[in-house]
């Protein structure tokens, strides 16, 4: 039986519905107050009861990934469950703000530094997921939503998969032959390998990034946007042909986009090839060329400093900005400690995420072995560092100082 509420509606014996927030095929959202909690909650509920295996594993696949992230970036996950009536819920943040895309009309291009913003938060918001083996595999402005306060967060990883063979719930819908997600923001292998990975979320957020700079398509230089999503509204399939087959028209070749800077343009090229494999392979790696763009280029204060101790002594101080940041003594480490253990694994130890001034910087350790610490307390979960607190991989002592 299809539940409705209404605001004044008690759910489940303790939530009651302040409003409705929205409504799709699949679910609709509340806005609710919950006993136990002192703020309002959102309240994700099926509009029907769960009877379908697939539906079952679009449901369990979402708060199966949900639960297990903390970054900022996405929404928060107190309960969730299947209730007795079939209706499967979610209790999350509720977000003041809206999504990007009724946030902005794309009729005309956003300046430079307020696009590269919102692009690189939503870039740190998947790091943490596509560090977990997990491809979000819907990136579009519908699921980036901007907070009244400016911050980023992403939404609806409903269709999300393990692309490296992780159990996830659900990890066979990849084996339908069918177009995932939506095709406007769908990338070239959707039509060729069909193989989705982390470097196909970095696509379809480089085309939302150039649709912000430029209130262009990328393969339609000679036509807004608007226009040409007004055209292909009723053949989606357009924009397949699009992706696959039409050449990106260089960003710095539409109007008002010519003096964007070098690496913007270089980064954003290199994120539409039609090739994942020459992309940046995931959204830590785009972040980390967004961060630099900011800083570097458009005059953004996103910087802070990196100080490491060495264990024989000294101390190196490093620009650090906003981004996702391996730490150990693995090649793919950004932030590299020689090993002076030489029969040891070379191997990522913890990741350094930062989404730049004022946000705090979160520390995620990768193992569990208790060499990560804060001060002299190991941590086996991500935890949000204090302004210039240290942290201590192995025998390496670092501080943020912003």
């Amino acid at each position: 039986m299809a539940v409705v509420l209404q605001p004044g509606d008690v759910y489940a014996g303790n939530i009651k519905i302040l409003s409705v927030l929205g409504a799709g095929a699949f679910a609709s959202v509340y806005k609710v107050d919950v006993r136990g909690y002192d703020h309002p909650l959102a309240l994700k509920l099926t509009r029907e009861p769960v009877t379908t295996s697939d539906a079952a594993q679009r449901a369990l696949r979402e708060i199966t990934i949900l639960r297990s992230l903390t970054n900022p970036h996405v929404v928060r996950t107190f309960d969730c469950g299947l209730r007795p009536d079939g209706h499967v819920y979610m209790l999350m943040d509720y977000l003041e703000g809206t999504t990007l895309n009724t946030w902005h009309s794309f009729d005309e291009p956003l300046h430079p530094a307020q696009a590269v913003t919102i692009v690189h938060q939503a870039c740190l918001g998947l790091a943490e997921p596509h560090a977990q083996g997990i491809v979000h595999r819907d990136v579009k402005p519908e699921n980036i939503f901007v907070q009244d306060n400016g911050q980023i967060k992403v939404l609806d990883f409903g269709l999300a998969r393990s692309w490296d063979g992780s159990p996830v719930i659900g990890a066979n819908a990849t084996q339908i032959h069918m177009v995932v997600g939506t095709p406007h923001y769908s990338q070239p292998e959707q039509l060729k390998t069909r193989v989705l990975t982390p470097a196909s979320d970095v696509y379809s957020l480089a085309t939302i990034l150039y649709e912000l700079l430029s209130a262009h398509s990328p393969f339609h230089p000679d036509r807004p946007l608007n226009a040409v999503r007004e055209e292909y509204r009723e053949k989606p399939v357009r924009w397949l042909h699009a992706h696959a087959n039409m050449p990106v028209i260089p960003l710095d070749s539409i109007p008002g986009c010519e003096h964007l800077p070098t690496a913007l343009v270089d980064g954003m090229m290199s994120a539409l090839d039609k090739e994942p494999e020459v992309r940046p392979q995931d959204a830590s790696a785009f972040a980390n060329i967004l961060g630099e763009v900011l800083h570097r280029d458009l005059g953004i204060p996103v910087a802070a400093t990196l100080k490491l101790r060495w264990p024989e002594g000294g101390v190196e101080e490093r620009l650090f900005l906003p981004g996702s940041y391996r730490i150990g003594s693995g090649e793919r480490c950004e932030i590299m400690l020689p090993d002076h253990h030489t029969t040891q694994i070379r191997r990522v130890h913890a990741v350094l995420e930062w989404s730049g001034i004022p946000n705090q910087p979160y520390l995620r350790p990768i193992i569990g072995d208790g060499s990560v610490k804060i001060g002299d307390t190991p941590i086996r979960k991500p935890a949000e560092l204090a302004h210039g607190e240290s942290f201590w991989v192995g025998p390496y002592e670092l501080s943020l100082v912003m």
